[in-house]
């Protein structure tokens, strides 16, 4: 798995929810799946994870304990994407994407095209570094971002996925 990055990609009705023990702070049935995905993508890369060694950083960033894999999730209301890999990454998705305009004069200052995609190359930036802070948020400047990006825009949804490190091959798994 080194420096390998993998992705997967999933509509939310064709993940079910495991069996397993689910940290306090996963209540939703997205965050589930999510986590079942995610789990789903550890055994097909043959990774031993204790779901109960999943911790949050002060703030909110996912980790597991004592372990050099690095995961992050993100879910939407039609989708769900994991990234697994020895290196940080943030990831976000959104397909059925409505924001107020209260919001997004807040959080989008001047953007008037492609509201989605900002707000996910935005909210994966901060799921990269870890800092989810509003003000932070507000003052990305999207096109002077350096990090490596995979990025996949359609119809259906948008996606970003930030890294830290040289380029690399972004494995899909289905």
């Amino acid at each position: 798995m080194k420096d390998n990055i993998y992705l997967s990609i999933k509509k939310n009705d064709e993940v079910e929810i495991r069996n397993i023990e689910f940290p306090d702070l996963i209540k939703r049935d997205e965050s589930r799946k999510a986590f079942s995905l995610l789990f789903d993508m550890f055994n097909y890369l043959g990774l031993d994870v204790d779901i109960k060694d999943i911790c949050y950083s002060d703030n909110g960033k996912p980790y597991i304990k004592d372990s050099t894999i690095k995961f992050n999730y993100s879910h939407s209301k039609n989708y769900i994407a994991c990234s697994v890999s020895s290196i940080e990454m943030g990831i976000d998705i959104e397909d059925d994407f409505k924001i107020s305009d209260e919001a997004r004069l807040m959080y989008l200052p001047g953007i008037n095209d492609d509201i989605r995609r900002t707000f996910v190359t935005k909210e994966a930036y901060c799921k990269l570094l870890g800092d989810f802070n509003d003000e932070f948020f507000k003052k990305i400047d999207v096109n002077r971002i350096k990090n490596n990006k995979y990025e996949i825009n359609n119809m259906d949804y948008n996606l970003v996925l930030f890294y830290d490190g040289e380029s690399k091959k972004i494995n899909i798994i289905l």
